[in-house]
């Protein structure tokens, strides 16, 4: 047997399932009638149209489809739960290969080295499915990895556990979500979902299949080398240095980073996710918490103290500002949930919601804790409100949903007198010691040109979303060069143009931005080398 370098990973020619026994829909016209959903996406990008819509049941059919299309040279986009906000779902042409029937859980097991267990799922499964499966521990015997018996000793475990990743939209699919690299609230403490696959399976572009267990093959000299059945793939990792700050956007590049890396974050450009291994960890009980400010200096310092305390375990943290602040309230007499926020004096003007961990024995150092850290920031424990049973959590989950929820609702009507208008989001993070600066910058642009605004997000890593909501397209054209001013500075700061969403069709302009255009070429260079077909999510990142 020829030993590989470490850099060096051999692919497996799989036999495809027949072409003609796979799920597929014909024509553009009968996809845009009968299956709309399938040419859209969250981003509600318009134009996407399809020939054919496929529905792949396994990686046999994957590898079908792959083959045929590379024959016919038709590109393919790759449709996970269509969740996304930035196009990367949105066909403009060829065909759709739908994750939806590649819903199982295939294997559990326990990984003796790490001493931590993980599931075996394909990605079409959703996150919140994910979640229920094992927070009710529904695995059978037959799906056992290993000699011993996982499931057994795993069910007999009294602790509960979970999947540790957390997008606010927990119906995204996994294999969309592993693409997009995808976080949420809790990647304060958890991180995005890079590190939590722990191995994957994609069919490349020459339909032969990729399979990658993380530790296995590393970069050398800034290279790996994929052996396929004909020849040798030398895959070139970009020079570029990645930001310090929370990030989704482009290609990942380390110089020996693991090569399971290469195909977390790229959005579908490089091969078909079909089977992914994923960490998971007990669950961690803490106290879901609302704290209160008089200004958005103080909610800020708040958090700071927060990030760097030694004796406090914080699983998240977000902000609300003023604008969304009172987005809430304006919602108090006809969402029960929001009630209470009629209650508050009228000098409270932004939140943060955290959780820190705590038990029985805990609880009371924990609150006299965050008394101390609260006085500090001009509020106190008494402008707080804590969720100590399930009621009370369920209705800080409602709080920080109403506020998206809310601004979607404005524009909605706003778009019956403008068609064209739709919010502006920003995605943006920073180093932490920047964040003051890039929240002034932010609040004070505006003022400035008096435009409807609302923050909110995951300020634990210094990353929030100002939505620009225009009242007209002369404010949606100042809005759009506002975001350019944005994203400049953010780069500045260390950060990143996109910290959570990816770049997708909409956003490709902001990747010259963050990487300029070398650094894009530099990615082109990979693609080009695992897809010179360009068979894969065209137009996504860059054409």
């Amino acid at each position: 047997m020829t030993h590989l370098s470490t850099n060096e990973i051999k692919t497996k020619k799989v036999e495809g399932s027949p072409y003609d026994s796979i799920s597929k829909v014909e024509g553009a016209d009968t996809i845009s009638s009968k299956h709309p959903d399938y040419i859209i996406d969250e981003s509600k990008m318009a134009g996407g149209s399809a020939e054919l819509l496929f529905f792949p049941k396994n990686e046999s059919d994957v590898i079908s489809i792959v083959n045929k299309m590379k024959e016919q040279e038709v590109s393919m986009t790759i449709s996970g739960g269509r969740t996304g906000i930035v196009g990367g779902a949105v066909p403009f042409g060829g065909a759709v290969v739908s994750t939806d029937e590649m819903t199982s859980v295939v294997g559990f097991g326990y990984d003796e080295t790490k001493e931590q267990y993980f599931v075996r799922v394909q990605p079409g499964i959703t996150l919140d499915t994910l979640e229920d499966v094992i927070k009710h521990k529904e695995f059978s015997e037959e799906q056992n990895i290993g000699a011993a018996n996982w499931v057994t000793k795993f069910k007999q475990d009294p602790k509960s556990y979970m999947f540790a990743v957390d997008p606010t939209e927990m119906s995204a699919a996994v294999g969309g979500a592993i693409a997009a690299n995808a976080s949420g609230a809790r990647s304060f403490k958890y991180g995005p979902m890079r590190p939590w696959v722990k191995r994957m399976r994609v069919v490349l572009a020459n339909g032969e299949v990729l399979d990658m267990t993380r530790g296995q093959c590393n970069a050398e000299n800034g290279k790996f080398v994929i052996e396929t059945s004909d020849k040798k793939l030398e895959v070139n990792i970009p020079t570029y240095q990645m930001p310090k700050a929370k990030n989704a956007a482009g290609f990942y590049s380390e110089p020996e980073m693991d090569i399971i890396e290469l195909f977390i974050g790229t959005e579908g450009m490089l091969g078909f996710i079909t089977e992914v291994d994923l960490w998971i960890i007990p669950t961690v009980e803490g106290l879901p918490t609302v704290m209160f400010f008089i200004s958005e200096a103080d909610a800020i310092t708040f958090v700071e103290k927060l990030r760097v305390d030694e004796e406090l375990d914080v699983e998240y943290m977000e902000y609300f500002d003023e604008h969304s602040f009172n987005l809430l309230k304006s919602k108090s007499d006809t969402n029960p949930a929001l009630a209470n926020l009629k209650t508050l004096p009228p000098e409270i003007k932004t939140a943060v919601f955290f959780e820190v961990v705590s038990s029985d024995e805990t609880l009371e150092e924990v609150i006299m804790r965050l008394e101390e850290i609260a006085e500090e920031c001009n509020s106190s424990i008494e402008s707080c409100w804590s969720a100590f049973d399930e009621v009370e959590r369920e209705n800080l989950r409602i709080m920080r949903h109403a506020v998206p929820e809310t601004v979607n609702g404005i524009i909605a009507k706003r778009k019956n007198e403008y068609p064209g208008i739709h919010k502006l989001g920003t995605d943006m993070s920073v180093e932490h010691e920047h964040f003051r600066e890039m929240m002034n910058l932010y609040r004070e642009s505006l003022e400035e040109h008096n435009l409807e605004s609302a923050t909110w997000g995951h300020i634990g890593d210094s990353h929030v979303h100002v939505n620009i909501l225009p009242r007209n397209l002369d404010e949606l054209a100042l809005g759009k060069e506002l975001y350019k001013k944005f994203a400049k500075k953010a780069v500045e700061f260390g950060g990143s143009v996109s910290a959570e969403h990816g770049i997708g069709k909409i956003k490709a302009e902001y990747l010259v931005v963050m990487y300029g255009e070398d650094g894009v070429n530099q990615m082109r260079s990979v693609k080009n080398a695992l897809d010179p077909f360009t068979l894969f999510c065209k137009g996504n990142m860059f054409n």
